[in-house]
């Protein structure tokens, strides 16, 4: 008996469509084969039907193409520089080109490369063949590109594809930094070969910052961190670990904690990316070695410069209308939430109550300590008390009583019914509900009277009922806090916004037009334009609807420069 190890037909399949994690990764490993083959610009069209075209000026010529056919070929491992442009290949593995099975039912391939010109069709059914060794394509015949490029067309979608994230993940693959290399992105209804009307050039994220040069290894380990200005997307914050031109993972190498605005990356071409799809480092001696140097170069020079990152952010004299901003709007906020409240003295109030038991038993309760009240003063519990100026509820709120002091038995009828406002409706919202029992003769006779001229059988009468609450009358005065919000200006053109908040600091763009033409026209237009940008967003944090927040913005921006004003005039 001879022992024989097999291929099973479904092995490819499995290998091909359970690989790739999503299309967009599918189109990025593409692009990059592009890159490969030295091409200088790829269009990536997304046509109605949910067909992908990705078009290149490279092109292959037999020789390039019988490598392209043999799955698996370490052509790219043994020959890691393009002939033309000599670029650091991304690929290795030769195995993304079956990437598309995980989104597409098929591939159509159109190249032409001078005089050599080849299209032909990879589908499903083409892999289960594979396990013979070998599997016939289709050829097709076809009219030649135009130009010297390849044309590959993703057919049959299974999975609609979202534009918007297509142009965000691609603007992730590092060789968009590389010169001479761009990478178009378009709609269409209907696809035309090699056309650039309505396709949006996507730009690799220029992420503004103080820059840390790597090179570390004897030059082995050579790349940039970045101390950003802004803060950082979940997609941008880490360093990519890059082996050749292709990023294969993010890492904040144990320092989680501390990088939320480092960003960069770093290229070990010593590393081992795991096979076919490239999104993990194996973790061997190699491996080892790369994350000890990186975590002794985070602390001894990352992790120093994360202190005085600002400092290389703005110019002297801006510094010094940013101390203004936070001198002049620290004064002038008015911390509603925190503010002292004052007892000044005491109002009677009429209050709608309905008179039952429970309430009568309340009432009584509290004469006694009203009666010391009004003759001696509030003691300081009762002011701490009597700070609480909350309104009383409806008549239905729950209302009940503690056990009865004998102490009350000699009140009477004829006497005010005189209430501690705030002790009334403290003691109504803990009082137990159990207690809410109709009133007995027993109880009646420990000396609790009803009110006068009460019948307790009539609810109407119980509910037109008008009882005294003794109200404290609160004077509010508002205590002047720091401002809390730091405001960090930036630099990015490509960033639409002109400003943002994250947690407590307000970034700025200096490179939006309504700040330089602010700052042209000098420090003072700029200082106030700021100061109502901050106003803002304050604004906005404490009084979340729209009519007070504007309120509290106009006056805090008429605080803040009149303070501003009074202490310029007094220098």
């Amino acid at each position: 008996m001879t022992a024989e190890l097999k291929v099973h037909p479904s092995f490819f399949r499995e290998f091909a469509t359970k690989t790739w994690v999503s299309p967009h990764e599918i189109v990025k490993e593409l692009i990059e084969n592009a890159f490969d083959e030295d091409a200088t610009e790829v269009i990536v069209t997304s046509l109605k039907d949910g067909s992908l075209v990705i078009e290149d000026n490279a092109g292959m010529d037999q020789k390039s193409m019988e490598k392209f056919l043999l799955l698996g070929s370490p052509h790219k491992t043994h020959d890691p520089i393009s002939p033309k442009l000599k670029r650091i290949r991304t690929g290795r593995y030769g195995t993304g080109r079956l990437s598309f099975l995980t989104s597409f039912e098929k591939m159509k391939i159109r190249t032409r490369r001078d005089e050599f010109n080849l299209s032909l069709v990879i589908d499903g059914n083409t892999l289960d063949n594979l396990f013979s060794g070998n599997a016939s394509l289709e050829m097709l015949k076809e009219l030649p590109l135009s130009r010297n490029g390849t044309e590959l067309s993703l057919i049959g979608s299974k999975l609609a594809m979202d534009n918007f994230r297509l142009s965000k993940e691609i603007r992730k693959l590092a060789i968009l930094r590389q010169p001479m290399f761009e990478v178009y992105i378009k709609s269409a209804d209907n696809f035309v070969e090699w056309d650039f009307n309505n396709a949006q050039l996507i730009k690799a994220p220029d992420i503004q910052g103080h820059r840390i040069p790597v090179d570390l290894d004897n030059g082995w380990i050579v790349g940039e961190m970045v101390i950003a200005r802004r803060p950082l997307s979940e997609d941008e914050k880490g360093i990519a670990v890059m082996v050749g031109n292709h990023v294969v993972t993010r890492s904040n190498f144990g320092f989680d904690t501390k990088f939320n605005r480092v960003t960069g990356y770093v290229r070990c071409d010593t590393l081992t990316s795991r096979f076919a799809d490239k999104s993990a480092l194996i973790e061997d001696e190699e491996y080892a070695k790369f994350n000890k140097q990186m975590k002794t170069f985070i602390i001894d020079v990352v992790i120093p410069g994360l202190t005085q990152y600002e400092d290389v952010l703005i110019t002297r004299e801006e510094s010094k209308i940013y101390k203004e901003i936070d001198k002049v709007l620290g004064q002038a906020i008015i911390d509603n939430i925190e503010s002292r409240e004052e007892v000044q003295g005491y109002e009677m109030v009429d209050i709608k109550e309905a008179a039952d038991v429970g309430s009568e038993v309340a009432e009584a309760s509290n004469l006694k300590k009203d009666k010391e009240m009004t003759s001696h003063g509030p003691t300081a519990s009762n002011q701490e008390n009597n700070g609480n100026n909350n309104i009383l509820t409806s008549p239905e709120q729950k209302k009940s009583f503690d056990e009865i002091d004998s102490s009350h038995q000699d009140l009477q009828k004829s006497e005010p019914m005189m209430l501690n406002y705030s002790q009334l409706q403290q003691q109504q919202q803990t009082i137990p509900k159990e207690s809410l029992l109709p009133m007995t003769d027993s109880r009646a006779q420990h000396g609790l009277q009803k009110v006068e001229g009460l019948d307790p059988a009539n609810k109407e009468q119980r509910d037109r009922t008008m009882i005294k609450v003794r109200k404290p009358i609160i004077k509010k005065t508002f205590a002047l806090k720091k401002i809390g919000y730091k405001v960090i200006p930036y630099e990015d053109e490509s960033d639409s916004r002109y400003s943002f908040t994250n947690e407590n600091v307000v970034f700025v763009n200096k490179a939006n037009s309504t700040y330089r033409a602010e700052a042209s026209r000098g420090d003072e237009f700029l200082l106030r334009h700021i100061i109502g940008i901050v106003a803002e967003v304050i604004a906005e944090t404490k009084h979340p609807e729209g009519k007070d927040a504007l309120e509290f913005l106009n006056r805090l921006v008429s605080e803040a420069i009149r303070i501003h004003d009074d202490s310029v005039i007094k220098k």
